[in-house]
């Protein structure tokens, strides 16, 4: 009975550490997947055609260079293995409006800035904040006076971040349930391990004394 008790109570305190750490958002995990360049509005709340580009393609790199990290440390967890596929989607459809509106194509060096966050809860988490932010973006973007091919490629993005807000809110509490399987996982790892190192030590001793 004391044993079970005690298991149990592992499991609380294992559900209760991902609660606390796992579904907050670290103000440095957040910042990767919202590291772009300042937005400089003039006085008439007035952006450039080149800002809003730049803004949202290195957006679309770090959200890209974050999923992708996250998928290698953690293996291929929904939503992230699918939503880095539509993040390179986005950037191709990014990339002819350099081209036709003469604007340099920032390059890629997201994946040097990755910070990768400490559980998939947290992932989850940052993912949430990331596009809410971007949708938010997005709206003050498509108040602007834009090209027709850009305002095409701006609306499909916040339909895109929509969905994938949809897709990590839908996926959070298994993702919670994720970690704290892996977390029980290694906790009996190493009970087991450490189970096994004294049996070898006691056999060590008994052989000495034979």
């Amino acid at each position: 009975m004391t044993k079970k008790l005690i298991g149990f109570g592992l499991l609380i305190l294992v559900f209760s550490l991902v609660l606390v750490t796992g579904l907050s958002v670290s103000a440095k995990s957040a910042g990767v997947l919202l590291d772009a360049p300042i937005l400089d509005e003039d006085e008439d709340g007035i952006l450039t055609l080149e800002e809003m580009l730049t803004y949202a393609i290195l957006d679309e790199y770090a959200a890209q260079a974050t999923y992708q990290a996250i998928i290698e440390a953690y293996g291929q967890v929904k939503p992230f293995s699918k939503i880095v596929l539509a993040e390179q989607k986005h950037i191709d459809l990014l990339l002819p409006l350099f081209e036709t509106y003469g604007i340099n194509v920032p390059e890629n060096h997201a994946s040097d800035s990755v910070v990768l966050p400490d559980s998939i809860a947290s992932a989850i988490a940052t993912g949430i904040e990331a596009e809410t932010l971007n949708i938010a973006i997005y709206d003050s973007f498509l108040e602007q006076d834009l090209p027709d091919d850009v305002r095409t490629v701006f609306e499909y993005l916040k339909a895109g971040s929509e969905n994938h807000l949809k897709a990590f809110s839908k996926d959070r509490l298994t993702c919670a349930a994720g970690d704290i399987s892996n977390r029980l996982k290694k906790m009996f790892q190493q009970r087991v391990g450490n189970h096994h190192q004294g049996q070898g030590g006691q056999g060590h001793r008994y052989g000495g004394k034979a």
